[in-house]
């Protein structure tokens, strides 16, 4: 089930400087601070197993606490310039974690992690080296409160803090009258901590002590009376702020667990090994003894359960007629044919330990997972990938309870079977479980009318997705060493550029190195006001706002050498070293959504802004004598919403093909078609898709460069130029205030719990979110349904092309020379055929050796 890890982590990195000995690499970059940190996390993600993380961060400058009392933190010393460049290591590292990274202007990162908390209602971990978010205890969320070190922490509940004689609310009451000396909270003057503990105890908070003020005898009473201003004002300064406007989902915040290359291959270079095999060991899992929260069921499950000793009894079982069966091939090996009992294997290790390998085990499942009993798994693509190892070919039917369970809650999805069995109270059991578990969760689909989406979408593609993991994409090995060797030397010869800049060679890598260089060689000044000439960031947008020649030269540096290790030496990493081909893993039950993620490796994240980054994809390549076909759908959702909104102006514009962006310009800017510019079409294309995401004035002015007055002016027309769009929206975000979901043209269903919050800020976002849903819900399901036809379409026709990719809109089929064009008017003939809307499907076919050289699309292909 979700639980979630925020990290105070500008607190936790500081205590981390100080709890660890200096340590530094050959390089002399300082490494002690993120060693502590990252050991920390490491030994969280162990212990706990987080499904979402968020790394927190304060910002430089003055918080709206500063707006209050202009003291606040006054007395703070500057970060030391040893720890400064640390901080943009550990976010860089943060980032190949795939850890998010959140921090917001004018709020400090206890105001975030407050938010978040209270948006999202789920078990919450809360780690902070300060008291301050003791506040922030409830239900639902504990503190892990470093104290000395980052190794000492003490963990703080309800009870724990009430052991104390505290409540959450009275942690503010007691800084409001001790203060606080490191933040410069004056509280009364002369009230230390004891007296105000006591106070606290006897009057519960500081509105009920100044009501009884007459109780309070001597000197007290007086300083009390005296400074009572100062005591309030106080108590607003330790108060934290929920209400932070800051743009977050809960799947935003998503760890799955799996680190990439990069992050590893940043901590040799930082020579911090002893790290890699601490989060390897980590992202396994949580140990045994982590147990997720338990649901309460009415009745005990309790399965018999039978050890089998050897292949000889496990045949005799799998022999004869089977109805169905489940199975589960996790660490042990476990399997039932109904609830009432389960049969498992514990398989041997070595050779030394009595029973069947793992190996042996699985190979004797053959018969039973190509024979037509109905198997019940938890993930079976998978189990598909694993059996194939042995030269199983898992058949239908079966049925899957991750993609079920994903179905009906995509706010809740298992990560694995283990967590889901546990959560119900089901103890041991795996698969006798899967078999009651399946049972519910049917019934489950059908009162909310998915079985459809299952049986004849979602279930249908899991054989696609696994034949198009398994096809994979051929890497050129030769493209991959040219761009290899040209990124090589123009990475070399800028750093020779910008040591001859700088007057001196440096690790450019390093950024205490290059804050010395800009900072106090160069005497660069930053246009935001920091404190103290060491405390300077390097990050890009610090970079970007300087005005030397060094500075397009560093960031064009950074640009290749991400490039270099992520894309270059990532693919080289991750490639087939027999069969020379990359082969991601599409991901079915991730996305809110409904679309398709990729990871290890993510290809639908090939960058494209820039030609350099665009050239990566010259690596990737058609198999010898074939060619790569592609086509992607045009203005989809744009589409979806001329159907859905009804909007008759939309609809006649896409039945005749008129180019919306500029009919779209031509109406906001009241000038005919053919006088509008392109910069014109240029706005009008971001209204469009703007609308789409609920966008404010405020982020199309940024988008576009208008001011906020005229971008809201632009919006105004646009739902005067279509009006039914605006009732389309309106109707919509108020059907999911009723009911509490939306669905997508599938009847895909998302629930939105954030519509019922009490806070603004939670309900805005659910209703962008609801007001999107069924657009990007509806494009999943499109392209899914074009998947599966395309794939029907290329089996039928007994083709040798073969779907290898889908990237958002896109599909990539990888097809011999001579059935190119055939292949080509299959692939947009299925697409523009996947859904009957009010608007014609538009698929742009191109074709191409390589995916950056596939030709641009002339005219669309009729059919």
């Amino acid at each position: 089930m979700v639980k979630i890890i925020l990290l105070d982590s500008n607190s936790l990195i500081n205590r981390a400087f100080y709890a660890i000995p200096p340590m530094t690499t050959r390089d002399g970059v300082f490494t002690n601070a993120v060693y502590g940190y990252l050991s920390m996390l490491a030994r969280l993600i162990a212990e706990h197993n987080p499904t979402h993380i968020g790394a927190v961060f304060d910002l430089k400058g003055p918080t709206f606490r500063h707006g209050i009392y202009d003291k606040y933190k006054a007395t703070r010393k500057p970060m030391p310039m040893e720890l400064v460049p640390q901080v943009d290591i550990l976010k860089e590292l943060l980032a190949e974690m795939n850890i998010k990274i959140l921090q917001r202007e004018g709020y400090e990162a206890d105001d975030i992690i407050g938010t978040l908390g209270k948006r999202f209602d789920y078990d919450t971990i809360i780690v902070s080296g300060d008291r301050d978010v003791l506040q922030l205890v409830d239900h639902n969320t504990t503190v892990y409160n470093t104290r000395r070190g980052v190794t000492d922490i003490k963990i703080y509940n309800l009870e724990s803090l009430a052991e104390e004689g505290f409540t959450p609310a009275q942690i503010i009451e007691y800084k409001a009258l001790a203060g606080d000396s490191s933040d410069n909270i004056p509280g009364c003057p002369g009230v230390g901590e004891k007296t105000a503990v006591s106070l606290i105890k006897d009057y519960g908070d500081i509105d009920t002590l100044y009501s009884r003020i007459d109780e309070i005898k001597g000197k007290l009473k007086e300083r009390l009376i005296e400074n009572k201003e100062l005591v309030y004002l106080s108590r607003r300064l330790a108060s934290i702020n929920t209400d932070v406007p800051i743009e977050c989902s809960l799947e935003d915040l998503a760890f799955e667990g799996k680190i990439g290359q990069e992050f590893y291959d940043h901590l040799s270079r930082l020579e911090c090994r002893s790290l890699i095999e601490r989060f390897k060991k980590a992202a396994k899992g949580a140990p045994e003894e982590e147990k997720p929260q338990k649901i309460e069921v009415k009745a005990v499950f309790a399965p018999e359960r039978v050890k089998i000793a050897d292949k000889t009894e496990l045949f005799g079982l799998l022999d004869g007629e089977i109805k169905q069966i489940a199975i589960d091939f996790s660490d042990k090996i476990s399997f039932a044919f109904d609830t009432s009992k389960e049969f498992y294997i514990e398989p041997a290790v070595s050779l030394l330990d009595e029973g069947m390998s793992y190996d042996e085990a699985l190979k004797c499942f053959k018969g039973v997972l190509e024979g037509g009993a109905v198997k019940v798994v938890f993930d079976i693509k998978t189990l598909m990938h694993r059996a194939a190892e042995y030269g199983i070919s898992i058949g239908m039917p079966y049925e899957d309870i991750l993609l079920k369970s994903y179905l009906i809650d995509v706010n809740r999805i298992p990560k694995d079977i283990k967590e889901l069995t546990e959560s119900c109270g089901m103890g041991e059991s795996r698969a006798a479980a899967m078999l009651a578990l399946n049972e519910v969760l049917d019934r489950r689909l059908a009162e909310l009318d998915l079985e459809k989406l299952y049986r004849m979408i979602e279930l249908p593609l899991i054989p696609v997705l696994f034949d198009m993991e398994k096809a994979g994409f051929r890497i050129d090995f030769a493209i991959l060493n040219e761009l290899s060797e040209k990124y090589t030397q123009e990475i070399n010869e800028l750093q020779a550029r910008i040591w001859a800049i700088a007057g001196e060679q440096f690790n450019v890598n390093s950024p205490q190195q290059l804050s010395v260089i800009l900072f106090e060689k160069l005497g660069l000044k930053p246009s935001r006001k920091t404190k103290g000439k060491t405390n300077y960031s390097v990050a890009a947008e610090i970079l970007e706002e300087l005005d030397h020649p060094i500075v397009s030269e560093i960031l064009r540096y950074r640009m290749l050498t991400k490039l270099q290790s992520t894309y270059i030496n990532g693919m080289r990493s991750v490639a087939d070293p027999v069969t020379g081909r990359v082969h991601t893993v599409f991901r079915q039950c991730l996305t809110t959504t409904g679309r398709l993620s990729s990871n290890e490796p993510n290809l639908q994240n090939i960058p494209i802004r820039h030609e350099e980054g665009r050239n990566i994809r010259r690596m990737f390549v058609a198999s010898p004598g074939n060619i790569l076909i592609t086509a992607d759908y045009s203005q989809i959702e744009l589409r979806l919403l001329a159907h859905f909104s009804g909007s008759t102006d939309l609809i006649k514009a896409y039945n005749s093909d008129t180019d919306i962006h500029a009919l779209t310009a031509s109406k906001i800017y009241e000038v005919p078609i053919s006088e509008v510019t392109s910069e014109m079409r240029r706005a009008a294309k971001a209204v469009n898709f703007g609308i789409i995401y609920g966008i404010s004035p405020f982020g199309l002015a940024r988008n576009t460069g208008l001011t906020t007055q005229k971008a809201k002016d632009f919006i105004a027309r646009y739902f005067l130029t279509y009006p039914g769009v605006l009732e389309y929206m309106d109707s919509n975000v108020e059907y999911a205030k009723k009911n509490g979901y939306i669905r997508s043209l599938s009847g895909r269903i998302r629930f939105f719990p954030e519509l019922k919050s009490p806070n603004h800020n939670i309900r805005s976002f659910g209703e962008r979110a609801a007001l999107n849903m069924p657009l990007q819900g509806s494009a999943a399901d499109i392209i899914k349904i074009a998947m599966l036809k395309v794939s029907r379409a290329l089996k039928d026709g007994g083709y040798k092309a073969k779907l290898i990719l889908q990237v958002h809109d896109e599909l990539v089929i990888d097809t011999p020379l001579d059935e190119a064009e055939a292949v080509k008017k299959l692939l947009v003939e299925n697409m523009e055929s996947a859904a009957a809307l009010k608007v014609p499907l538009v698929a742009e076919a191109k074709s191409g050796y390589d995916w950056y050289s596939v030709k641009k699309p002339q005219k669309r292909i009729k059919v």
